[in-house]
């Protein structure tokens, strides 16, 4: 998720706030963007918040005549146990503000979408308000070259929206990617994480999201990673991590 604006003199909200796509990992997107794909794309992306960072990359990057779909819940998403706060919570993340701005983020995506329209117009893009598990179902199978996630960041959500997401993805040739694997799954983490299913996020010695540790474990053999951003290429029906790799997208 991200954001763009922020309240004067508010720091809690500004700290919410920040474009969450940081530099290494929207230079890592961008490069995925613009090599993976040599020619128009239908790319979903799935968690739209403000629309300010991976949506614009994904804007910006994809070639003229994409057609791109924003879709976001824009509603609470926060456990109890996100906003209790205790010792596996997040310190520096005000949970209770976070689903105070949803309609502050709503109407932020739609500007930005508009922003992008007058100034380029170039692709085609469609900004859908909606839970990712009743909606996606919708599409037929195949229907996107492209799909990001990163909207609800616990279990049930993740887990439904990459089941989704290897239905709707090309089987020819396409690329499900996502946010917030900050660390690659492994037996440890992966035990952990199942008794924190209702947790956005857990700190301590480990430091990720338990939600997209876990279904991504389960859903795939193995993700490329860097930087939190992880990735998997469909082709031929097969999910593979050596078709593009860290490397191809890092060089020049």
């Amino acid at each position: 998720m991200e954001s763009n604006t922020a309240a004067p003199g508010d720091n809690r909200v500004k700290a919410l706030n920040q474009n969450l796509a940081q530099t290494r990992r929207a230079a890592l997107m961008s490069a995925l963007a613009r090599k993976a794909f040599r020619d128009r794309v239908k790319a979903l992306e799935i968690g739209v918040w403000y629309g300010a960072g991976s949506t614009s990359i994904w804007l910006e990057n994809f070639m003229p005549g994409s057609d791109v779909v924003l879709l976001d819940a824009w509603r609470p998403y926060a456990s109890a146990a996100d906003v209790s706060g205790d010792q596996f919570g997040s310190a520096n993340w005000d949970y209770a503000k976070m689903d105070s701005l949803t309609s502050e983020a709503f109407l932020s995506a739609f500007l930005n979408v508009r922003k992008f329209e007058n100034e380029q117009d170039d692709k085609n893009v469609s900004l859908i308000r909606g839970k990712s598990s009743a909606l996606l179902p919708m599409f037929k199978d195949g229907s996107f070259d492209f799909i990001y996630i990163d909207a609800d960041h616990k279990y049930d959500s993740v887990k439904s929206d990459i089941v989704n997401a290897k239905r709707l993805i090309n089987k020819d040739f396409g690329i499900i990617c996502g946010d917030d694997l900050e660390r690659l799954p492994t037996a440890e983490l992966v035990n952990l994480a199942r008794e924190y299913k209702d947790r956005d996020y857990i700190k301590g010695d480990f430091g990720y999201h338990p939600g997209v540790c876990l279904a991504v474990s389960e859903e795939f053999v193995s993700v490329n990673m860097s930087d939190g951003f992880w990735w998997v290429v469909c082709r031929n029906g097969e999910f593979l991590v050596d078709d593009i790799t860290l490397e191809y997208l890092q060089a020049d």
